[in-house]
């Protein structure tokens, strides 16, 4: 069989990184344009996600901080060891040029993305196998591939262009059309007190839900997607890093039909009648515009397109859950490293995709059981994640055992607000919301009483 090298530039790949190490400034322009998968060779996708980590701490990107840190991973040697880091500090002579060195890198990348499915339409069609969804996939690729060069088309390489800058009537008649589309393009809760607070979340807007763990925040952001493709007709998207799918279509039928855990499994086992009633309920109430996608050490790159093809393939997305921020792969060892990252990178991907993401994070809970109350300084991560949410809400558990969702943050309106959720907790279905006035214990009642 004649091999033939996949596309690739090896001297573009090597004039991007030395460009980095000439002028550390450029990797803000590069890391706009490519990622680290657009790197043919292993080693140089190796170094540039070091150049990148050392970016978000601040460091200097230099010829001594890189291979210090890949010598800390024991990757040093695999790149070609110090010697091949000196060959790039010295590859190019000026980064002037490293916009054009990106754009020769991407069409390498296209290139290699266009065969690999071209080469999976080739195999489905030897197949035998029904090539609809075969062709649905190839289309959803062939817009994700299309829209990766949009960056480099136009007035300049870098994608920058006059359009991106708006006047007042511009503006204004941006909003006009957005408001008259805000029923079908908002994300409402289907919790009335809640929404006439925050106003539902509107495309570019990132929800933040913070609680300690089995706080029940997976289950309240699940009741909410299913609530809003059963509302809307629209797709909706859920990336579960912490649960695999067949678990979270449990929870869905659980949600679903009001019932343990432990039923539906009987029911299924068993192959019963009862069975194909509890999957009935599951498409009536949701699940069939639940998108889902349990693959693990997700990073925001992935995540981006994963939206974009199911945008494609599947039609209008109507919003983004993550569960939860503290799984992202991405953005350095630390949680506090990748909060850096991850939290203000979901916000640009809402604006970006114009879709309401929500997000789940993570409290300390020795801090959350002490006092019965949360705040928005308990989420795990530091100030990043308040700084990136546009609505933050938090889920406690109060000294009478209530589960109560309290607003901590409201570019909408006013936030301290506190609602008692009314949840079947063994089936993990939030029934409604209703005002929360703080009461006197139950515990401080009946000493009183004594």
């Amino acid at each position: 069989m004649d091999y033939k090298i996949p596309p690739q530039n090896n001297d573009a790949e090597m004039s991007i990184l030395g460009a980095v190490f000439l002028d550390n400034d450029c990797i803000t322009k590069v890391s706009r344009l490519i990622d680290s998968l657009d790197f043919y060779k292993e080693a140089h996708r190796d170094i540039f996600k070091t150049m990148m980590q050392l970016t978000l701490t601040k460091t200097p990107i230099d010829f001594v901080t890189v291979s210090n840190k890949l010598k800390e991973a024991s990757q040093l040697e695999t790149i070609g060891g110090a010697a091949y880091l000196l060959n790039l500090v010295d590859f190019v002579p000026t980064a002037a040029n490293v916009s054009h060195y990106c754009h020769i890198l991407k069409e390498a990348s296209n290139k290699r993305h266009l065969i690999q499915y071209a080469q999976k339409l080739i195999g489905l069609c030897h197949s035998g196998s029904d090539i609809a969804d075969g062709v649905k996939d190839a289309k959803a690729e062939l817009a994700g591939i299309s829209s990766s060069m949009d960056s480099f088309s136009g007035v300049s390489v870098s994608g920058v262009s006059v359009s991106d800058i708006s006047t007042i009537d511009q503006r204004a008649e941006r909003y006009i059309q957005q408001v008259k589309t805000f029923d079908k393009t908002r994300f409402i809760t289907g919790f009335p007190l809640l929404d006439a607070r925050i106003r539902g979340v509107a495309p570019g807007e990132v929800l933040t839900i913070i609680a300690e763990p089995g706080g029940f925040k997976t289950a309240w952001l699940q009741n909410l997607l299913l609530n809003g493709a059963q509302r809307t007709g629209f797709y909706h998207l859920f990336f579960s890093l912490e649960m695999p799918d067949v678990k979270v279509f449990e929870r869905e039928a659980q949600i679903a039909n009001g019932i343990t855990g432990r039923e539906v499994e009987r029911a299924y086992k068993a192959c019963s009648t009862e069975a194909k009633a509890i999957q009935t309920e599951v498409y009536i109430k949701g699940s069939r515009g639940l998108l889902v996608c349990d693959k693990p050490r997700l990073d925001l790159e992935k995540i981006a397109r994963y939206i974009e093809l199911a945008n494609n393939k599947f039609g209008k997305i109507n919003a983004v859950g993550i569960d939860y921020l503290g799984l992202l792969a991405g953005g350095g060892r630390t949680l506090f490293e990748k909060t850096a990252h991850n939290a203000p990178e979901i916000k640009n991907i809402a604006k970006e995709a114009n879709l309401p993401i929500i997000v789940l994070c993570q409290i300390n809970r020795e801090g959350a059981k002490a006092k019965h109350d949360i705040e928005i300084t308990d989420a795990k991560g530091g100030g990043d994640i308040e700084a990136s949410a546009d609505i933050m809400l938090g889920f406690y558990t109060d000294e009478d055992g209530n589960l109560i969702c309290k607003g901590l943050k409201n570019r909408n309106g006013a936030k301290d607000f506190r609602l008692l959720c009314e949840i079947d907790r063994a089936s993990f279905r939030f029934k409604g919301m209703s005002e929360y006035e703080k009461k006197e214990s139950q515990t401080l009642r009946r000493k009183a009483v004594q």
